[in-house]
């Protein structure tokens, strides 16, 4: 099981290295007004269950803060609108998000992939989320 975690684990990041890629700052993939920053607090809803999702972003796109409680890493590109994070528990990395903003910024949905089992939800498993931006502050 640990070694299957690990294994997911790296191709999470490999996933998050190509989109990093692709999703480069200087590529344009889409021509639409887009939000330049999505900092703040959102209200979630992911697989029947809400709650807080605090988003922080940098500069060059990065992005970190909390989902649940849990901490996050992850990316947004501008251009596309397209945002990818990791949540992870003991430094473990556990689910895998993607999404696309709204060209109005204010609504976020996707889908996450859990790989443990935690809170009933069976690992490798896919779930749909979304998100409405309630400040822009994430605390």
């Amino acid at each position: 099981m640990e070694a299957n975690l690990r294994t997911r684990a790296a191709l999470a990041a490999g996933i998050m290295l190509g989109g990093m890629t692709m999703l480069s700052p200087g590529v344009a993939l889409s021509q639409s007004a887009t939000p330049g920053n999505i900092t703040g607090r959102w209200f979630l809803l992911a697989n029947a269950s809400n709650g807080d999702l605090n988003i922080t972003q940098a500069g060059n796109g990065t992005i970190s803060g909390t989902i649940f409680g849990s901490p996050l890493q992850g990316y947004y590109n501008n251009s596309s609108r397209r945002i990818v994070f990791l949540v992870t528990v003991n430094g473990i990395p556990v689910q895998f998000y993607s999404a696309w903003i709204s060209v109005n910024g204010l609504v976020l949905g996707g889908q996450f992939n859990v790989w443990k089992l935690s809170d009933g939800a069976a690992a490798g498993v896919d779930y749909n989320f979304s998100a409405t931006k309630v400040s822009d502050f994430p605390n």
